[in-house]
């Protein structure tokens, strides 16, 4: 079948435009190799190749040490149920404060603005707070002023 018997044509059957389908992706696959640039090639040397490798490996100790701390932070703590809502109790503070189990997931490096809750005669009072968490240890650091912030480490209770 040639091009310019097709080209010369109004309407075209499907063995007419598979042809011209396959004539034009063959001219972009010509036109892509004459423009593209060919990816250099590096050549590192065994000094190179060693600063990449320990990079990579103090990274991945980095990553493993903060999922460590992350599962170290709630593992075997004792879980309390307000309301048919869970809570974490935070040890380290003035009184007793409860941290939903929910709102933790929550937590991140930068500080967010949470809500604990101190039980008083029975019921649940709320207590807006500044909250994070350091990645690489297994304390949560609570400011109770959001104005000046001055974080307290404390930790959850443990169960017994």
């Amino acid at each position: 079948m040639q091009y310019k018997n097709i080209k010369s044509k109004e309407t075209y059957s499907e063995e007419e435009k598979k042809a011209i389908m396959q004539m034009l992706n063959s001219e972009r696959k010509a036109k892509d190799k004459k423009t593209a640039t060919p990816i250099p090639k590096i050549d590192y040397n065994s000094i190179d190749k060693s600063k990449v490798l320990q990079k990579l490996n103090r990274e991945r100790k980095e990553q493993e040490l903060f999922e460590k701390m992350a599962k170290q932070r709630i593992a075997n703590k004792k879980i309390y149920s307000f309301h048919n809502k869970l809570f974490y109790k935070i040890k380290n503070l003035e009184r007793d404060y409860y941290l939903k189990c929910e709102d933790y997931q929550k937590l991140t490096s930068r500080p967010k603005i949470v809500t604990i809750y101190h039980e008083f005669l029975g019921e649940l009072k709320k207590k807006d707070t500044l909250i994070q968490i350091r990645r690489y240890s297994d304390k949560i650091f609570i400011s109770d002023d959001m104005i000046k912030v001055y974080y307290k480490s404390c930790y959850f209770e443990d169960e017994k």
